[in-house]
């Protein structure tokens, strides 16, 4: 089974539960009892990453546990996952394998012990090129809706999940941007990072002209029906957002990353996107930290960065997703410069 590298912590922190236990000498058998209640999208050929839903999931590591998806008659028979890894207790992100085409599948987590629930159905629609069935990537919405060379734009969307990505750190499909030439530029390596299931985030790269934005899977590489929806204005704009000005004149386009520490210490940098740089929007400005809670992004920490540009803070130690923002800038009294908003790609701690 490929498992990625984000998750060896994980795997060895699980091992270590269930070294403990059997030195104890004790069982566990209701802890270890797994639940498959929902499969999405429901439909899809091989090589769609579906998302599984239940209980039960991290009981023991992946690394000892069976994922497969059960066939409703012998003839058509059992198959097993290979590309596949659970994200919590309650969910795991898998590539289908090369099923019977029309037959409905159930899925089922197996472990050491304990009893299994087989649950969701998934429809097959052939092997690799097959009918894209409900995994066809879409887009919704993307964040900031303009922007140059170097925004980190932040889409939203159904089926954006990859398989040949899947073993890695970053499990996003491919995304392109219309450039110049009237084609399309693939988003600047590394690949687009993913901070969820129906969000990810792409670097814009150089060469973008106004046009649509395309997540490609492996489920449709065809560039005329994978995933095409929204514009991504580098001029002007379909509806302004608070959060993308448009760079020229007094008005100036910023960037900022995070990264996230074990205990927690945010850290990252304040970057001008412009060509020459406009230093003077990236030097002591104030840069806050947010974590997303069921009402929505909170603050949990302020900091002002360095002369150039960097910042660092220590927050509260709590699982969940985070996010940097810049805040919009005025220089000058009277005011001369505006520095504009800039939201970091989402971390997951």
């Amino acid at each position: 089974m490929s498992l990625g590298k984000r998750h060896n912590g994980r795997r060895v922190a699980g091992v270590g539960v269930a070294v403990a236990l059997m030195v104890l000498g004790l069982q566990t058998p209701a802890q270890a009892d797994t639940a498959v209640t929902a499969v999405a999208p429901a439909s899809g050929p091989a090589a769609c990453v579906v998302i599984i839903t239940g209980t039960g999931f991290r009981t023991f590591p992946d690394s000892q546990n069976t994922l497969k998806f059960v066939a409703p008659t012998t003839p058509a028979g059992d198959v097993n996952a290979t590309n596949w890894f659970s994200v919590s207790d309650t969910e795991i992100w898998a590539a289908v394998p090369v099923l019977a085409t029309g037959t409905s599948y159930t899925v089922k987590l197996t472990q050491p012990s304990g009893t299994f629930t087989a649950g969701g159905t998934f429809l097959s629609t052939g092997g690799p090129g097959g009918a894209a069935g409900g995994c066809a990537p879409t887009i919704t919405s993307f964040t900031p809706t303009c922007g140059l060379k170097g925004v980190v734009v932040t889409i939203t969307g159904t089926n954006l999940l990859a398989a040949t990505n899947l073993q890695g750190n970053n499990s996003g499909g491919n995304v392109f941007f219309r450039n110049t030439a009237a084609g399309e530029t693939q988003a600047s390596q590394p690949i687009p990072d993913l901070s969820e299931a129906t969000s990810l985030s792409a670097i814009v790269p150089s060469d973008i002209a106004d046009g649509p934005i395309r997540v490609q899977t492996d489920v449709d590489a065809n560039p005329a029906t994978a995933g095409i929806q929204g514009v991504f204005s580098t001029t002007s704009f379909l509806t302004p957002p608070p959060d993308c000005a448009p760079a020229g004149g007094n008005t100036h386009a910023r960037k900022v990353s995070l990264s996230l520490s074990g205990k927690l210490k945010a850290k990252g940098k304040v970057s001008s996107t412009e060509d020459p740089a406009f230093t003077e929007c990236v030097s002591g400005v104030p840069v806050k930290i947010q974590r997303k809670t069921k009402s929505g992004w909170k603050n949990v920490g302020s900091t002002t960065t360095t002369d150039t540009g960097s910042y660092s803070k220590k927050v509260k130690n709590k699982a969940g997703k985070y996010r940097a923002i810049a805040k919009k800038v005025s220089l000058g009294d009277p005011v001369t410069d505006v520095c504009s908003k800039a939201t970091s790609p989402t971390r997951k701690h």
